[in-house]
């Protein structure tokens, strides 16, 4: 012990110290030299990344392929909807914005026809569609008159069926804008009388209107009340 003692001297005391504080200075410069190229590859694992310690401004741009995403992992929530365009094979689905255009094949769509009235009834639009407009009307004398406007010149109207004496197939090639085509026009004279026919309708732009009708006025099966009937269909592009 007195061995010891006679060691433990102030200079020896000194000195120690020195060779810790040198050793420790040492370790904090090699703590803060330590870069990239000392750190070896594959030694950093996931459980050693501190929770939300990866930010977004710490992600190399472009550096999240397709491939890293796992499958279902991004939701309709997190879409810009203004930046997705029309999904692939669904663009013709624009067509079908509305009932009528759902109504469309190749282009072509439907409508039904359909007209029921007492006397007295005033011009009733029953059909208005690629520049042709028709009005029906049921007058005082249980007579149906059924007119046909346009609203594009230089088109063709042309009416064919069963003819009577009032039902002669007209064919008019300068249907114009302010024309008045009658269809089967008044058709009553105090009898039931009956008209099924076609009618064709074209404009020089290639708009077609094809309609399968039948008009009858003098009708009594509406509670035994005398009417005036359209019936029909129209195929129009």
């Amino acid at each position: 012990m007195k061995q010891i003692r006679k060691r433990f001297t102030y200079a020896n005391v000194m000195s120690s110290i020195a060779v810790f504080l040198v050793l420790g200075g040492a370790t904090a410069v090699a703590a803060k030299k330590i870069g990239s190229n000392e750190i070896k590859g594959n030694s950093i694992t996931t459980g050693k990344i501190k929770k939300e310690a990866v930010s977004a401004s710490k992600i190399k741009k472009n550096a999240v392929t397709t491939a890293k995403i796992a499958n279902g992992a991004v939701t309709g929530a997190k879409l810009n909807l203004g930046t997705v365009g029309a999904v692939p094979n669904a663009v013709h689905a624009n067509s079908a914005d509305n009932a009528n255009n759902a109504n469309a094949v190749n282009g072509i769509h439907a409508q039904r026809i359909h007209f029921v009235a007492g006397t007295n009834t005033g011009p009733t639009t029953i059909f208005s569609a690629a520049g042709l407009t028709l009005q029906a009307s049921c007058d005082a004398g249980e007579e149906l008159n059924v007119t046909g406007t346009t609203s594009v010149n230089n088109s063709e109207i042309y009416e064919s069926g069963n003819f009577i004496s009032t039902f002669d197939g007209d064919f008019d090639a300068n249907f114009d804008v302010g024309d008045t085509e009658d269809v089967g026009a008044n058709i009553g004279d105090g009898t039931q009388e009956e008209v099924q026919g076609q009618l064709v309708y074209s404009t020089p732009a290639g708009a077609v209107v094809t309609i399968q009708f039948s008009l009858d006025d003098n009708e009594v099966s509406y509670g035994g009340t005398a009417v005036c009937a359209v019936a029909g269909i129209a195929f129009f592009s």
